[in-house]
C-alpha cells in the first residue's frame, strides 16, 4: 500500500446536531435531511458531475456534434476510472480526493463541493465549512482514508476556516491555477481579508451552476439570521460573515448595473 499524491477536501456541516434536535420534532426537518444525505450519497453527487461531460457523435455528413444524454446507465461506473473522483461521507463530514494529475478529475472536485454547499443550503439552509490541501493520501471508497493530505484538510477547516467557507492551502491554490488556468470552475475562489484562498456560499453563485434569484437569496439569508438568533446565538458571527459577503456582492452587482445604464443613455 503506497501514498497517492491527491487534491483532498474535508468539509463540515455546521448546524448539523441542530437539525437533528429540530427534526425530533418538526418532521418537515427530518424529511429535508433524509433529501439532502440521499441526494449526496456518492453515487448520485458522480452522476450529477460526470453527467456535464460532454459527448460526442457524427452526424450522417461525418461532421462530429456535442450530444447530451447519449450515456446511459450508471456514469460513475463508466468514468470513474478515466476520472477517479473518492468521496467518504461519516455524520455530518464528507472527504473528497482525487489523483491529483488528473485535471479533469480535479476539476470536478470543486464542483462536488460546490454541489454540498447549494444542496445543503437549498433544503436546510445549513453553511459548509472546509480545507482543501494536496499531499500524500490513502483514500478506498468504504475503506482506508489516511495521510498527511487528510491531516492538512482537517486542520485548515477546524483552525483556518473559521466561517462558513472552504480555504484552500497555498500548495494546492497553486497546483488548481496551473492546471485549470481560466477554467470557470475556478470563478468562485477569491482572496480573502486574512490572505487565504477561499470559496464560500456567496461566491459559488458566481458560477454558473445553478439558476437564482437574488430576492430569494436575500429572503432565505434573512430568515437563517432570525432562526440563529432565535436558537444559536453563539453561531451569529458564521451566518453574519455569508450576509457581509452578500451585502458587497449586492453592491458591485448595483454599481455595474448602474454603470451599464449610464453608458446605454450615454449612447442613446
Amino acid at each position: 500500500m503506497n501514498y497517492e499524491e491527491r487534491l483532498t477536501c474535508f468539509i463540515d456541516l455546521l448546524g448539523f446536531k441542530s437539525a437533528i434536535e429540530q427534526s425530533l420534532k418538526q418532521d418537515e426537518v427530518r424529511e429535508a435531511l433524509y433529501n439532502a444525505i440521499h441526494e449526496l450519497k456518492s453515487e448520485k453527487l458522480l452522476d450529477q458531475v460526470y453527467g456535464d461531460i460532454p459527448f460526442f457523435l457524427l452526424d450522417k455528413e461525418g461532421t462530429v456534434k456535442p450530444s447530451r444524454n447519449v450515456v446511459k446507465g450508471d456514469l460513475k461506473e463508466q468514468f470513474s476510472d478515466a476520472y477517479p473522483i473518492t468521496i467518504t461521507q461519516f455524520s455530518d463530514s464528507f472527504v473528497f480526493s482525487c489523483p491529483a494529475d488528473n485535471h479533469a478529475s480535479c476539476s470536478m472536485i470543486l464542483k462536488c463541493v460546490y454541489l454540498v454547499h447549494l444542496i445543503y443550503y437549498c433544503n436546510l439552509g445549513m453553511m459548509v465549512r472546509g480545507g482543501i490541501s494536496i499531499g500524500k493520501l490513502v483514500h478506498e471508497e468504504a475503506g482506508a482514508l489516511f495521510g498527511p493530505a487528510m491531516n492538512e484538510a482537517y486542520a485548515l477547516e477546524s483552525k483556518s476556516a473559521i466561517y462558513p467557507r472552504v480555504v484552500i492551502s497555498p500548495e494546492a491554490s497553486d497546483h488548481l491555477a496551473s492546471i485549470l488556468d481560466g477554467h470557470p470552475i475556478l470563478k468562485p475562489i477569491k482572496k480573502s481579508f486574512d490572505g487565504h484562498s477561499v470559496f464560500d456560499l456567496i461566491s459559488i453563485f458566481s458560477c454558473p451552476l445553478k439558476d437564482f434569484d437574488r430576492h430569494e437569496v436575500d429572503a432565505r439569508l434573512k430568515a437563517i439570521e432570525s432562526d440563529v438568533l432565535e436558537n444559536s446565538k453563539v453561531s451569529h458571527p458564521k451566518i453574519a460573515y455569508l450576509i457581509d459577503q452578500w451585502e458587497l456582492t449586492k453592491s458591485q452587482h448595483n454599481k455595474s448595473s448602474n454603470a451599464d445604464g449610464d453608458k446605454a443613455a450615454a449612447g442613446s
